[in-house]
């Protein structure tokens, strides 16, 4: 990654490049001999590491240079991993003149505007924008992406780039389809449906099944109640009522219970599909039974097909569960039989008492978003055709997030008039011509202003809303750009703090952290259930017996959320980009807690926990979500976790290994054998001359997280290899005590985290690692930061144009401590963020 450490003016940029002339006389008296001297024999005729033949440069983009391959050079000087360190080393005042020289060049090709690769400005809404757009513009949540192509992904990558963003044909008829299910639930039927209620009570004094006790889950088809539905409606708000509390023994105080809405669920066969509902930790006792209420869209629920019986088929159904969620981590540890409940006596069980289902829901008729489409005019009774025009232009407005053209208005007037005679009413033609509206490229791809088609406020108001929420903008947004005032840069800050502000922001947080870390691998890593028994739930008995459990949420869950949580804190604090190092909270719930050895920590609601050195915990690098990403599900992975350092963190691109490069225990030969640890293994492999100037460059970033396990936990000594870790048994361990005690006796051989950073200390272990990177990385972590930042609001990867851009927003964000709200508020004020608005800064 860059270091923009020294920001130059253009005047002083020209004079320190002044002992390297300007422009190609520079290169050709002091350039190229430098590049002959230190690079040219790995990266020229003879040898071609990596993509630059330096003995190819001209000295000018526009005599055919790539300027990209001259950032790529400038990078790797002003990190000085080029030349490597064992190799031949140039004074540091001629390695800085001749970053002065391509720094001036490159600032220089911008001024001249040498654009030689366009940034391609056409992309489509990636799934998660057309997700939260419809959403915001019918005023409820339907799954709509479940019916949609995945959307690319590319680790430590953002898919909302034109790269990615395409269109095919396949996906239009999907959109169609969606457009169509959007419609017939967003506008109603003139007559007021029939309302479907039922309801279930459950006897309050009766003990075991049937009772209105749920304890904890303890196997299958314990710790849930259900209610069969027979009857629903297509489409529709529903409404479910419950009566609840929790028993609570001493030492508790909350008890969570979840309702999902689905098929039925099948814990012995793994089978059933559901969507949440809704959760509500219960605090009051079982004497003061309260009401609570959730609210959904029925057609977010799948449907249990009817069984096929010798009375003919089963009529469809779903089901209501309600499940105790307790977990403190010790879900696995008391169990002293197969059906051994009595731990249910020792923790929070939910009392219910009863269920009521109401769909759907008509607190008015027709719905508020109908008649935010089809709205009150007496034009609908005297002049159908003028109402029609006035309903479109309305919408395709919000749908295109700019005014609707005239032409456009009357283009899908036209639709409207086609479509007239094949459906019986208003309702029906007005479903079918707005379907329309959401399969026009004015609706799936990202508004981009030019052409007389809109201007570049209303191009700003998008790209800003698409950042910041993943959404369209709302109407204080577009009233902003229709008045022209996102030129302001007081209003522009003004309206970017409220967007921050809005719950809709938390969608940002959730997908730029996901893509800018990789998050998604930890889900598909196989945890090793021998060496960490403990780490997930199991089915203990019957066919299924050692499979994960199914339908509640698990640890694994909890790490991606202690992650997205913990990165969205940040931001709502505005604290420094260092707690991504390093913090002294971590974002927490009981079953992590439990997991990283923190006390006291009760509930499974997240929240800021404070932790002490101790925990060894803090920031990014020992979270559960990293280190499972980066693991083989048995033993860390020093490579993966050194890959994910340098790229998520620092900003470097690590490139793949060549398909030639053997793997480790390949390149090793027989002394993989002897190998004791993964450090030895590598040290092996760096023997190996194809693997040697990687390696060297990237193995001691990762041997620094040797002390923490494949599953995120902090251990100083590890198992010999092969050894084989049981679970709790408590009639050889007695209690959780016993337990730690038998684990201290396998794990007995002490891990080695020592290594050297490349041109830098000799650390030992994560904490050193973490003091080098706040103490001599920051600039370079808080570059990252904003280059990420920028990629996902722009769209678009960053090019060489953007340097002196990022320079001046790194300089911002260093006086302000680097503090990642105020880093928000800068890239969205830049000349990046806001190219084509004339004078925003005036």
């Amino acid at each position: 990654m860059g270091r923009f450490l020294l920001l130059w003016s253009y005047g002083l940029s020209a004079n320190l490049a002044g002992e390297v002339a300007p422009g190609t006389d520079g290169f050709a008296t002091k350039v190229k001999p430098f590049f002959e001297t230190y690079c040219v024999a790995c990266h020229g005729p003879e040898k071609k590491k990596g993509q630059i033949a330096f003995h190819e440069l001209k000295g000018a983009i526009e005599l055919g240079d790539d300027p990209e391959d001259w950032e790529t050079i400038l990078e790797v000087l002003e990190s000085e991993e080029m030349p490597p360190e064992d190799e031949r080393q140039p004074s540091g005042s001629d390695r800085e003149a001749i970053q002065h020289w391509i720094d001036h060049e490159l600032r220089n090709a911008v001024r001249k505007g040498s654009e030689i690769k366009p940034v391609p400005l056409v992309r489509r809404l990636t799934n998660f924008e057309y997700q939260n757009t419809m959403r915001d513009l019918l005023g409820f949540e339907l799954d709509f992406v479940k019916n949609l192509p995945e959307d690319p992904k590319k680790p430590y990558h953002f898919n909302n780039t034109a790269e990615f963003m395409l269109l095919g044909p396949e996906q239009i008829d999907r959109y169609l389809e969606n457009a169509r299910r959007a419609l017939a639930s967003a506008i109603v039927d003139p007559r007021e449906p029939k309302v479907i209620r039922q309801s279930q009570r459950w006897d309050l004094k009766r003990e075991g099944k049937g009772g209105a006790e749920i304890p904890v889950y303890q196997g299958p088809g314990v710790g849930r109640q259900t209610m069969r539905l027979r009857d629903w409606p297509v489409t529709g708000e529903y409404r479910i009522r419950i009566k609840a509390a929790g028993r609570f023994p001493e030492g508790f105080d909350e008890v969570p219970l979840r309702l999902v809405l689905g098929t039925d669920l099948r814990h012995d066969s793994g089978t059933g599909e559901y969507e949440p509902v809704g959760t509500v930790f219960l605090r009051n006792h079982h004497d003061d039974l309260q009401e609570f209420e959730f609210r959904g869209r029925i057609e977010n629920h799948p449907i249990q097909v009817g069984q096929i019986t010798k009375k003919g088929p089963a009529p469809p159904s779903m089901t209501i569960t309600a499940q105790n969620l307790f977990d403190n981590g010790e879900l696995n540890d008391h169990r002293r039989s197969a059906f051994d409940s009595s731990w249910s006596e020792l923790v929070p069980r939910v009392v219910l008492e009863s269920i009521e289902f109401e769909a759907p829901v008509i607190d008015v008729w027709p719905p508020v978003h109908h008649q935010r489409i089809l709205f009150d005019s007496p034009l609908r009774a005297n002049d159908q055709r003028a109402y029609v025009a006035q309903v479109i232009e309305r919408f395709v407005t919000r749908a295109f997030r700019r005014p609707a053209l005239d032409s456009e208005v009357e283009r899908f007037v036209r639709l409207y008039d086609l479509l007239a005679p094949g459906f019986d009413s208003l309702e029906e033609r007005m479903r079918e011509t707005l379907s329309m509206v959401l399969i026009a490229p004015q609706f799936l791809y990202h508004t981009v202003s030019g052409e007389g088609v809109t201007s570049p406020q209303f191009e700003l108001a998008s790209r800003l809303s698409y950042f910041l929420w993943g959404s369209m903008p709302d109407e204080n947004l577009l009233k902003a750009a229709s008045d022209g005032q996102l030129s302001d840069p007081q209003i522009l800050t003004e309206q970017v703090r409220r967007l921050l502000e809005d719950e809709r922001s938390r969608d940002f947080v959730e997908n730029f952290t996901s893509q800018w870390l990789s998050l998604e691998k930890m889900k598909s890593v196989q945890i090793n259930q021998n060496l960490f028994p403990r780490f997930l739930y199991y089915v203990h008995v019957g066919e299924r017996r050692g499979q994960e459990i199914l339908f509640r949420p698990t640890i694994r869950d909890y790490m991606y959320q202690e992650t997205v949580g913990f990165v969205g804190e940040l931001i709502r604090r505005n604290e420094s980009a260092r707690h991504l190092i390093d913090s002294d909270f971590a974002w927490l719930n009981e079953p992590l807690a439990s997991h990283y050895g923190v006390e006291g920590v009760r509930g499974l609601q997240m929240r800021a926990v404070p932790i002490a050195r101790k925990h060894r915990l803090g920031g990014l690098p020992t979270q559960g979500s990293i280190l499972i990403g980066n693991s083989n599900g048995s033993a860390p992975h020093p490579i993966y976790r050194a890959v994910w350092l340098r790229e998520a963190i620092l900003g470097d691109t690590v490139k793949p290994p060549p398909a030639e490069v053997p793997a480790l225990s390949d390149s090793a030969g027989e002394s993989s054998q002897d190998a004791l640890s993964i450090k030895d293994l590598l040290i092996r492999h760096r023997e190996v001359e194809s693997c040697h100037d990687c390696h060297a460059r990237l193995d001691p970033w990762g041997i620094a997280f040797e002390h923490y396990s494949a599953v995120g936990g902090f251990q100083p000594r590890i198992a010999k290899e092969g050894a084989r870790v049981r679970g709790v048994n408590l009639k050889e361990d007695g209690d959780l005590k016993g337990y730690r005690a038998y684990l201290d006796r396998v794990f007995n051989h002490p891990v080695d985290a020592t290594t050297r950073i490349p041109n830098g200390p000799e650390i030992n272990g994560m904490s050193e690692l973490k003091e080098y990177l706040i103490e001599s990385r920051m600039d370079d972590v808080a570059e990252n930061v904003i280059r990420r930042l920028m990629t996902y609001g722009l769209g678009r990867e960053l090019t060489y144009r953007d340097r002196e851009v990022v320079a001046d927003l790194v300089t911002q964000s260093k006086t302000k401590n680097y503090g990642l709200r105020e880093m928000i508020v800068s890239i969205c004020l830049s000349d990046s963020f806001c190219e084509n608005l004339p004078s925003h800064r005036e």
